[in-house]
């Protein structure tokens, strides 16, 4: 029998600046992963997208009661499918810089009432998904003959999922911690109806970069070390299995292609007028600004390590992404990104701090969650 859904959702896909991105860029920082990939694909649309938020968001009186938004596209496949925020979760966030209260995010110390009107309202989204959105995802896997790709080029990637489960993407720890029956993030007991392949029982931390950051005079790249030089052209499609072979996230070589990517060449020449991408030479550094507008994929050959390209290769993206109008027209002062990092990896940690990225500011986890029956 299906779980009956009490809460209204709203579809935002036919004028989304009207309210939906004016809430989310009022919670700033804490919404930024939401507001920017719903940004992304205002850009460059998808039609198998659905923008959706509680009712209670665009209701004409408004109370204390916290409303949830969520960006869904089950067509994303293999990779991320779904983004959800609580306006929660701006209740909660961390205010100081590189805290060293490095504790698990969560409500806890809202009210049982608000916990309990996002618990349902979180819920009663994935129900909706399962419900309205799943039956075409899954006629469309069924009458293509669609198939998941399943020997991705690197062994050590995070393993695929399967329909009806679907992938969740940068959550934040507190509303997953929601769904558990007895409030226990690390050592959960999952509810009936719902079945959770996986999550990230140690969280990423989040990182958050003002555009004081990145943003340079006159929009100048920033400075490399000498022998090296930026590709003009960003990840070239020749360069793609190179990519995926150096990560454990499987991402598809459209998927690379698409989003705003910064590679790193070593230079050939004494001066850099002389240098072509590559030379016909593979890059030796690169890093991309995905849909969320988070710095992913950052990879350093370990023969150039120790020479700070980590660091002007992480500014250089961020710049990068936010002006080359891929998330859209947006103000100067609201084109905060943000980064999520291993909690246990303390050098990619070290990096962002150096960066100049606001640390542990809250966690998030990547999860996959099925309804069933």
């Amino acid at each position: 029998m299906s779980e009956s859904i009490q809460t209204r959702f709203i579809s935002h896909n036919d004028n989304p600046q009207q309210s939906l991105i004016p809430n989310l860029e009022r919670l700033l920082p804490s919404s930024t992963p939401l507001l920017r990939r719903i940004q992304y694909d205002t850009a460059q649309p998808r039609n198998t997208a659905r923008y959706l938020t509680t009712a209670n968001l665009t209701e004409t009186v408004q109370n204390d009661d916290p409303w949830l938004a969520a960006y869904v596209d089950l067509f994303a496949g293999r990779e991320t499918q779904v983004w959800v925020y609580s306006s929660l979760e701006a209740e909660v966030m961390n205010g100081d810089d590189n805290s060293d209260d490095e504790k698990i995010s969560s409500f806890e110390g809202l009210s049982e009432h608000k916990q309990a009107t996002a618990r349902h309202q979180f819920r009663d989204l994935l129900y909706f998904i399962n419900q309205e959105l799943m039956p075409s995802y899954l006629s469309h896997l069924s009458t293509q003959e669609a198939k998941i790709e399943v020997t991705p080029p690197s062994q050590n990637v995070i393993p695929l999922h399967v329909p009806p489960a679907i992938l969740l993407g940068s959550l934040h720890t507190g509303l997953m911690q929601l769904l558990f029956s007895n409030g226990s993030y690390t050592n959960p007991e999952i509810p009936s109806g719902l079945k959770v392949h996986r999550y990230d029982v140690t969280p990423y931390a989040k990182y958050v970069f003002g555009p004081d950051v990145f943003q340079t005079a006159g929009g100048r790249d920033h400075p490399l070390p000498s022998g090296y030089y930026y590709g003009k052209e960003g990840l070239r499609p020749e360069h793609v299995e190179l990519v995926r072979s150096r990560t454990h996230i499987p991402r598809e070589p459209h998927t690379l292609l698409s989003m705003p990517s910064v590679v790193i060449y070593e230079s050939q020449n004494t001066t850099a007028e002389d240098n072509c991408d590559g030379d016909g030479n593979a890059p030796i550094a690169w890093g991309f600004l995905g849909f969320d507008g988070s710095l992913v994929t950052l990879h350093v050959e370990p023969e150039h390590r120790g020479k700070g390209l980590a660091i002007t290769l992480s500014k250089a993206i961020m710049r990068k992404g936010m002006e080359d109008g891929k998330y859209g027209d947006i103000m100067p002062h609201l084109t905060s990104t943000h980064a999520d990092v291993a909690r246990t990896n303390q050098a990619s940690r070290r990096v962002m701090e150096k960066v100049g990225g606001r640390g542990w500011m809250w966690t998030v986890t990547w999860t996959v969650i099925e309804v069933v029956d």
